[in-house]
């Protein structure tokens, strides 16, 4: 990148600030969280290797003394080896299970990345939501100044009361507290946001919603965190019940020498387990029930999926009419009052008429921001059950 895009890039950050996707792409990379999961398959992976790796032989040495009669003695020697050895099916169904307990270590990081980029998204939402919000009781706050002043300004000429004029007086200042708030919960989701993305350094954010309002909603059908941990964990318990029904997973292989005064012996034998007492049957038992268990628990999840997925859709649909009608709403309530704010200016208007009108105004402006956030926290919602997050 030459040093002509990095200026023009720097000036559009510096003007605009960081768009989500920027944001997001920077989390993604430095997020030191999704880096701490991401050694959990680098960790698996080791395990996997020591678990499948071939034992060390063993050797004994021994020395012997022989003296029959006291008088005469001589020495001997023994020298043994032995290695414990795989039999063929364990060993597979062994790496098996290796296999599916990577599968189950990748299925939780998924999991990890998916709510955390899923709380990454809503944090981001709220804090433009804030952001809107500071904006809307800017300009209420600056509006209820004036008119305050208008009132002053009657109410010393004496065409105006003095109640009237300490309502508008109060409105003003309560704006001014809900300003406050409202920058202390912006800054405080700023350093949060800040935190989860992984920054070292304050930078400018976008303070615009990531959704847009829309009724359409994305068709994915790929499998989810959940799903992928439930199906690695049947894995994992088919593997472990096929180590089970090895009736030898191993036997040692045993050779050796004898050294005696007058003779040597050279020893070659084989040890095994004998399963007299049991042959794990209730732990075959207990494998065959948590397969059961994960089969259950996955058809209860694809019910449950798929009954969310069409609740969120709806849901997505009523808000989106329920935005539009808002804006209809907001926009006869606006000129409503434009017509009492003009015609209080010319001392033509009651000013609690307009203050009425005004919180109206006020109301259906912030239920304009609170729809069009809770538009975005159900397509959060809905992303996380269609895999969104997976990539």
């Amino acid at each position: 990148m030459n040093k002509i895009t990095w200026v023009f890039l720097g000036l559009t950050l510096t003007a605009f600030g960081m768009s989500y996707t920027q944001f997001k792409a920077h989390t993604l990379k430095y997020a030191k969280t999704l880096k701490s999961q991401a050694l959990n398959i680098d960790k698996r992976q080791i395990q996997n290797k020591i678990a499948l790796r071939t034992s060390n032989p063993e050797l004994a040495v021994e020395a012997s003394k022989f003296n029959p009669d006291f008088l005469d003695s001589s020495y001997g020697y023994s020298i043994f080896a032995s290695q414990k050895i795989r039999t063929d099916a364990y060993l597979d169904a062994l790496k098996n299970k290796t296999d599916a307990q990577l599968s189950l270590s990748k299925a939780y990081g998924f999991d990890t990345k998916a709510k955390y980029m899923k709380k990454l998204e809503e944090t981001y939402t709220e804090y433009v939501y804030q952001s809107k919000l500071l904006q809307l009781l800017k300009e209420e706050y600056t509006l209820y100044t004036k008119m305050t002043q208008i009132a002053k300004e009657r109410y010393t000429s004496g065409s105006e009361t003095k109640v009237a004029y300490l309502q508008a007086k109060t409105q003003a200042l309560s704006f001014k507290t809900h300003m406050y708030t409202s920058k202390q919960q912006m800054r405080s989701l700023y350093y949060t946001l800040l935190s989860m993305g992984g920054f070292t350094k304050k930078v400018s954010l976008n303070k615009t919603f990531i959704y847009n309002i829309s009724s359409k909603t994305k068709v994915s059908h790929k499998r989810i965190a959940k799903e992928k941990i439930l199906l690695a964990k049947k894995r994992l318990y088919a593997s472990t019940l096929q180590i089970d029904e090895n009736r030898f997973s191993d036997y040692d292989v045993v050779a050796g020498i004898e050294k005696e005064p007058d003779q040597s012996i050279l020893r070659f034998g084989v040890s095994i387990a004998l399963p007299l007492h049991h042959n794990k049957e209730e732990e075959k038992a207990l494998r065959k029930l948590q397969m059961h268990q994960v089969k259950l628990d996955q058809a209860q999840l694809a019910l449950t999926i798929r009954s969310q997925k069409k609740m969120y859709k709806e849901n997505i649909q009523a808000l989106n009419a329920q935005y539009y009608a808002l804006q209809t709403l907001k926009k006869e309530q606006q000129s409503l009052n434009d017509l009492l704010m003009e015609g209080y200016t010319i001392a033509q208007g009651s000013l609690l008429e307009l203050m009425l009108a005004k919180n109206k105004l006020i109301q259906t402006k912030k239920s304009l921001l609170d729809t069009q956030k809770t538009i975005n926290i159900q397509k959060i919602e809905l992303h996380l059950l269609q895999g969104a997050y997976n990539d």
